[in-house]
């Protein structure tokens, strides 16, 4: 059976890149979870490498991977030196980058923010750079630079929840023309949740805090 699985770059004891008191560890897990609940809602066959804020070396993560998927995005934001910015994805030397490339102008058209390229690397021994591709086997590994974290309008853009999801979305359907599922758009409507109330205004605040280091958009009502 046709398989995905999604990879949230870093976590854990590795924060990736960081700026404007965002870490990409999270972002990328936000992504991923958004992700993965709608591929499952379409009835796609999806996995996750990590769940939550968990720490894993190349190793462990890669083996999660490893030849047991058709496919695997491994979701990151960039970071350089504030000034660069848009998106990429990076594809094996291996691959003809179809995949990668069909990635790249889905956000594009979707964000209508740059594309800075679609590439694939080699280290000094010939083989791939990224061990998200030189590791995994025969998992097709793209993976996704959704922009720059540290680059104010990137981050501004993705600091919507609109577009972050908007962005979530282009990448959902190609996803579902790869494995031949039919893409239905998301249900816009959205239902609250409460998750406790407290008397104690700092109880309220480090609930908070879990909740979005787990992924969820979570705020305290006036």
């Amino acid at each position: 059976m046709t398989s995905i699985i999604i990879d949230a770059g870093h976590g854990g004891n590795d924060p990736g890149a960081t700026a404007f008191n965002t870490k990409e560890k999270d972002w990328t897990l936000k992504m991923s979870l958004y992700q993965y609940n709608r591929l499952k809602e379409l009835g796609v066959n999806v996995s996750l490498t990590r769940s939550k804020d968990e720490t894993l070396d190349a190793n462990t993560r890669a083996k999660r991977v490893k030849s047991k998927y058709t496919f695997c995005i491994s979701n990151h934001f960039n970071a350089f030196n504030g000034t660069a910015r848009g998106i990429e994805t990076i594809y094996s030397i291996y691959a003809d980058g179809k995949f990668a490339k069909k990635i790249a102008k889905a956000l594009q058209e979707a964000t209508k923010l740059p594309l800075r390229r679609s590439f694939s690397r080699k280290n000094n021994m010939g083989t791939d750079w990224y061990y998200m591709h030189r590791l995994t086997g025969s998992t097709k590994t793209v993976i996704v630079e959704y922009g720059f974290l540290d680059n104010r309008e990137d981050y501004a853009f993705y600091n919507q929840e609109a577009n972050f999801i908007q962005a979530a979305e282009a990448v959902i359907k190609v996803l579902c023309e790869m494995v031949g599922k039919s893409y239905k758009e998301a249900n816009q409507k959205l239902y609250r949740v409460q998750v406790g109330a407290f008397s104690n205004k700092q109880n309220a605040e480090n609930m908070m805090k879990q909740l979005k280091k787990s992924g969820y958009d979570a705020y305290i009502p006036n």
